[in-house]
């Protein structure tokens, strides 16, 4: 089975204004996608045991709102 090479994203996409969203608010440091993104999977784990919230925009959840960009309660 032949393997499909894989396309680079456009740069157009890269570039886009969502992408830049998440590192223009306050406290983006203690949000568990900054945290993920620094691969920091303990603290994760120990900020999204019994979620009562879910990010609107990244969809992660986390026990406490100030750990997510948009929180939702659920």
């Amino acid at each position: 089975m032949a393997r499909k090479e894989l396309k680079p994203l456009s740069t157009e996409l890269q570039t886009a204004e969502e992408f830049q969203l998440a590192d223009a608010h306050p406290n983006h440091e203690n949000h568990l996608c900054h945290i993920v993104m620094l691969r920091n999977m303990r603290s994760a784990a120990k900020l999204a045991k019994d979620a009562q919230y879910i990010c609107f925009l990244c969809g992660r959840a986390a026990r406490d709102s100030k750990n997510l960009c948009e929180p939702i309660k659920i």
